[in-house]
């Protein structure tokens, strides 16, 4: 073999590689790609929807991270379906606002932050907050909202007052789900109180979240705290805090999903609360999109929500200790 051919085919090979990186690049139609903006202007990418199906490729945080030194630098394989993406359209959780306020985000630079005890790579924007821009050691560091590119529809989750009929009307079917989740713990493990002792307990609604009409759907966090006879008020034993899932529509309400654990009464340990982000309607599929962190973790999800049940698409580990 001559060397011209040698150095023919090589050319080849690599203009068929360049022609594949190209490709990998290119987004495909209908895809797009979802972040969470943070106060201090850096977005977090954790999914993407390739006009049927989510993935999360964004690397996972570490305790050391090599930051590309550009856009352009950023391995294709993160990017997902929806390719690169320099411009972004933020929707802002603007407090008291019945929506979700609209605002154009373009990115500067690569960037790491650090996330509970690691650190995790982000892009730097020139997003600037109106609010005060807390010390980079706040956990989990405040968000402003959710970031899409290419722009797309993006719909606020209700905050209804816990006081509300509307709530109330949840109110009978939570305490029944609590319980029920109660006694799958029961099932492991020794409980600490009684099922006579705690069953008849309301459990305290501690934040609603909302969406729709009919049906509607409602996301529920509530806790009830223990205490044995010997304790003095102010004591606790321990704590059940739960989350769940309901539906209303023309048929009346109805559980979705409930999950209980014990938590301790310090500091509730373990203990996760949700941060609403948004819905996307895509392709007749409803999709609630949020960020859930504790004491020691964050992470982000895309749930799709259907009249019988709630999956979790992507999850996407954003930080722990």
């Amino acid at each position: 073999m001559t060397t011209k051919t040698l150095r023919a085919i090589a050319s080849g090979v690599a203009a068929i590689g360049i022609v594949a990186a190209l490709a990998a690049a290119e987004p495909r139609p209908g895809a797009f790609g979802i972040g969470a903006l943070r106060r201090d202007g850096v977005i977090i990418p954790f999914a993407a929807f390739d006009g049927k199906r989510w993935s999360g490729s964004w690397p996972a945080p570490a305790l050391a991270v090599t930051v590309p030194v550009n856009l352009r630098s950023v391995p294709a394989r993160w990017w997902g379906a929806a390719g690169p993406l320099e411009n972004w359209q933020a929707w802002l959780l603007t407090p008291g606002a019945s929506g979700l306020e609209s605002r154009a985000v373009r990115v500067l630079q690569p960037d790491w932050v650090e996330v509970q005890c690691q650190r995790q790579i982000g892009l730097r924007t020139d997003y600037q907050s109106e609010r005060p821009i807390p010390p980079r050691t706040e956990q989990p560091y405040p968000k402003e909202g959710l970031v899409v590119s290419p722009a797309q529809a993006v719909e606020r989750i209700e905050v209804p007052p816990v006081g509300s009929a509307d709530v109330r009307a949840v109110i009978p079917l939570l305490r029944s789900a609590f319980n029920d989740a109660e006694r799958r713990i029961e099932e492991r493990s020794p409980h600490p109180i009684s099922r006579a002792s705690r069953e008849g307990v309301e459990p305290t609604i501690e934040a609603v979240y909302a969406f729709g009409d009919n049906p509607r759907v409602y996301y529920v966090e509530a806790a009830r705290s223990y205490r044995a006879l010997t304790q003095g008020p102010g004591e606790c034993t321990a704590i059940g805090f739960g989350s769940g899932w309901f539906v209303r529509d023309t048929a009346g309400v109805r559980k979705l999903m409930m999950d209980v654990g014990l938590v301790n009464c310090a500091d509730r340990y373990g203990a996760s609360y949700m941060l609403p982000l948004g819905v996307m309607r895509l392709n007749d599929r409803l999709f609630w999109i949020a960020q859930f962190s504790g004491w020691d973790h964050e992470r982000f999800v895309v749930l799709e929500i259907t009249p019988k049940s709630v999956e979790v698409v992507v999850s996407a580990w954003e930080g722990s200790c």
